[in-house]
């Protein structure tokens, strides 16, 4: 039905944008899994309450066009990830999040660091805000980070 209506590519882009979505989340479980024990008690409660798919930012996959210097043939190659900034994320969720990634991309074997794709702030999430604690989400009226 899907490719009949012309919607399996974008169907199959949708799927691999919940993978990413899932794959960060369970990355920055295992990283708080790993630094939980240097954390304070509200820190780890913190990040109990925000470690939810509602609070991933979306990354889209950004290609590059590289030509085979033997077959002259173009091909798309995965050059980075675009990560989208969420609007409603506060300084300190922020924060929490980065600490996490960095304890992840430390934890990886020099092989794995050096597979992994860059990742790049590229425009603003359209995604509306869940209601989550005051100190991760800023509300509409709010303009304090």
């Amino acid at each position: 039905m899907r490719i009949k209506g012309g919607k399996n590519e974008q169907h199959k882009e949708q799927c691999k944008k919940n993978r990413r979505l899932l794959t960060k989340l369970e990355r920055r479980n295992r990283a708080f899994e790993l630094v939980q024990s240097s954390m304070s008690a509200t820190q780890r409660q913190y990040a109990s309450e925000v470690l939810y798919m509602d609070y991933m930012s979306s990354e889209d996959s950004d290609y590059e066009e590289i030509e085979d210097p033997i077959t002259e043939e173009r091909e798309r190659k995965l050059a980075c990830y675009i990560t989208k900034k969420l609007p409603w994320e506060k300084t300190s969720l922020t924060s929490l999040k980065s600490r996490l990634d960095r304890a992840y991309h430390n934890s990886l074997s020099s092989h794995a660091r050096a597979m992994s794709k860059p990742r790049k702030v590229g425009g603003l999430s359209t995604r509306p805000a869940p209601e989550g604690p005051s100190w991760a989400v800023r509300q509409p009226d709010d303009e304090t980070a």
